[in-house]
């Protein structure tokens, strides 16, 4: 066999794995919406397969075209659709993660929750011996979502296809033939992932509802609004601190309190250990001065997120 399908059969598996599990971590903020989840959830493996399928037609058209459709071209890219339908299987399995609550992770039956009523009415805060959970329920803010969007659309249909294949002409001069098509996989890839990765931002606009519940096993996160969702869950061993965003003496108190300050800000900063994103921010709508509250609460039970 040529070396050139050797490579294939090394690249494709891990490409394919890698974009799956990358699409599938994207997508998770739409596991509510049913095609994705038929899509990720139930039908994961007949999506796969469809996957695999065209990934392996589309080489096998390639090399057809330029060394024949000979029998050992067809056995070969029936191997190429295996290794890249499980590749791309194994990593949605794994980017997507399990959809279980975050109560079945830690038992609560005997624990006695305090509700805290001193707080304004949009913040609820929950405390027991395991866990405390602040409920936060704001406003959509729709003007930020419109800006946000046309950005995702120019640069969705404008910029990223443009910047894709001048990458993929710039890298093409530089590699050899049989590599050409690898490169359109993954500067496509990417493009997709950072397409996603606005297409979340974007989101973030138009949740109005949010529940941190931390215990000392993990940090969770959950987000609502206009039939999307986003749910996020970080192991206490991968968080180095969680802090205020912002940090002012007691004589700033009338700061603490501005609805300017705090309206569309998150309050609370986690530092993360590991990870390429270094830092997560959460808690909006929360006034300074009520977030370094829940902060104390949350050291006196976990000292451990203090840092």
């Amino acid at each position: 066999m040529d070396n050139i399908y050797v490579i294939i059969f090394i690249v494709i598996p891990i490409s394919m794995f890698g974009a799956g599990f990358l699409v599938a971590r994207q997508l998770r903020v739409l596991e509510n919406v049913p095609i994705f989840s038929m899509m990720f959830v139930r039908r994961r493996l007949l999506f796969s397969l469809i996957m695999g399928f065209f990934m392996s037609l589309t080489l096998m058209v390639i090399f057809g075209f330029v060394d024949g459709f000979t029998p050992q071209i067809f056995l070969s890219f029936f191997g190429i659709f295996l290794l890249a339908t499980f590749g791309y299987y194994f990593g949605v399995n794994l980017g997507w993660g399990k959809s279980e609550s975050f109560g079945e992770s830690i038992s609560t039956a005997t624990s006695q929750v305090e509700t805290d009523t001193s707080f304004p009415e949009n913040v609820l805060v929950e405390s027991s011996l395991a866990s405390v959970k602040i409920t936060i329920n704001s406003k959509k803010r729709w003007g930020f979502f419109v800006m946000e969007a046309f950005q995702l659309i120019f640069i969705g249909l404008c910029g990223l296809p443009l910047l894709s294949l001048m990458a993929i002409s710039f890298l093409q001069n530089y590699l050899p033939q049989y590599l050409h098509s690898l490169v359109w996989l993954l500067v496509g890839g990417l493009a997709l992932y950072l397409f996603y990765t606005k297409f979340m931002e974007a989101l973030e606009y138009i949740f109005d509802k949010e529940i941190i519940e931390i215990n000392n096993l993990s940090v969770r996160i959950e987000k609502y609004g206009s039939n999307f969702s986003s749910k996020k869950e970080y192991p206490a061993e991968s968080i180095k601190k969680i802090t205020g965003l912002f940090s002012l003496s007691g004589t700033n108190a009338v700061i603490k309190r501005s609805p300017f300050a705090n309206s569309n800000m998150p309050a609370f900063m986690m530092w993360n250990n590991r990870g390429f994103k270094r830092y997560r921010t959460f808690g909006r709508a929360v006034d300074l001065a009520d977030a370094q509250r829940i902060l104390e609460m949350v050291y006196a039970k976990f000292p451990q997120y203090k840092g």
